[in-house]
């Protein structure tokens, strides 16, 4: 976990701009339409416990490959238990009810300041398709606009 990877080639998460400096790249077996298998994640959860607390890593910052890269990587794809993660305190998650914005709430903005690259929104947001919704929806809506009001407030 010392050695530099090309494990997300190029692409952006926030303010990070080269994500194989940056970041450790954890491949999972799966073939995109069988669920994750329980043994599966649970070691996922004991590799970043260790990674997370070892090297210092914020717990927030625990994405995907598509997250990152969503106009060229499809993984882990929309049946990945983010929701389970986060639960452990990996990643983000909306928390509690999720309510209508205010008047004039900027949903792009804020699925940038999420963290995602708007330079294809289109890609950006079928990747917070897959890590929010579980694939689900093609268009920015109001689900969409709830949940990024959730995760820009916490």
């Amino acid at each position: 976990d010392e050695a530099r990877a090309w494990h997300a080639g190029p692409g952006r998460w926030g303010t990070i701009t080269d994500p194989n400096s940056g970041s450790i790249g954890i491949e999972l077996d799966n073939d995109g339409v069988s669920p994750f298998a329980t043994a599966q994640i649970d070691s996922l959860l004991v590799l970043l416990t260790d990674l997370t607390e070892r090297l210092n890593i914020p717990r927030t910052q625990v994405v995907g490959h598509e997250d990152v890269a969503p106009t060229r990587k499809i993984d882990p794809g929309p049946l990945f238990p983010w929701k389970r993660l986060a639960d452990a305190g990996y990643g983000r998650w909306p928390h509690g009810e999720l309510v209508a914005p205010p008047a004039g709430f900027d949903a792009w903005a804020a699925l940038a300041q999420v963290g995602y690259a708007l330079d294809d929104r289109g890609a950006a947001l079928h990747a917070f398709h897959n890590h929010f919704r579980g694939g689900e929806g093609d268009a920015l809506d109001d689900t969409d606009a709830r949940i990024l009001y959730a995760l820009t407030r916490q």
